[in-house]
């Protein structure tokens, strides 16, 4: 995959405006004004993302949806547990958290509602019409959950692309990492809508 300087700055302002969607509708979530720092575009080789965080051994929280339409493939949004543990606080207050089952909900929920602020800024840009699959969550050593992952992206090449943005809300910084990951069959068809005879 070829991520020239053109291809860059198309990503870069769908994930603002995605970035933007997404900050707007966890205000609503939590109640509290949101704001994003400007999202960072990487191509990413698809061997890297188990250190996506820094290490193999970090301990993350993720959710992996499927999409589908015009173009298929996945959406893989990956939180620190110092994030999740800042966004389930916000969402149920500071005291003691509920049980597993409700706080997985809840990142469930949150994963549907920034996959599909994302999904919808695609749309808009490209004239396609994608729509999302329900969301799965799990918990993992990043080397572990992400790795396992990966095997299912046999079809989407050796890379991937990273949009990744800070949430601030009442001073706290929680970090995200969304990947959209099309199918290798389906990155150029994406261009092409993107681009039209812009397309190299």
């Amino acid at each position: 995959m070829n991520l020239d300087k053109e291809k860059k700055d198309i990503l870069k302002e769908i994930a603002n405006i995605g970035a933007g969607n997404a900050a707007t509708a966890f205000s609503t979530m939590v109640d509290q004004e949101t704001k994003i720092t400007v999202p960072r575009i990487e191509l990413m080789p698809i061997e890297e993302l188990p250190e996506i965080t820094g290490s193999q051994e970090d301990y993350i929280a993720c959710t992996l949806i499927n999409f589908d339409g015009e173009l298929s493939g996945k959406i893989l949004l990956v939180l620190e547990m110092d994030s999740v543990e800042k966004i389930l606080h916000l969402l149920f207050g500071e005291g003691e958290l509920p049980g597993t089952e409700i706080r997985n909900s809840a990142l469930r929920e949150l994963g549907n509602i920034l996959s599909g602020a994302y999904l919808k800024a695609i749309n808009i840009f490209s004239d396609l019409n994608l729509s999302q699959g329900l969301p799965a969550v799990a918990y993992d050593m990043a080397g572990a959950v992400l790795s396992s992952s990966v095997i299912d992206y046999s079809q989407s090449g050796d890379e991937i692309i990273l949009l990744e943005t800070e949430f601030i809300i009442s001073e706290k910084k929680l970090e995200l990492y969304y990947f959209f990951i099309p199918e290798e069959k389906s990155i150029d068809i994406l261009f092409q809508h993107l681009m039209g005879d812009n397309l190299a």
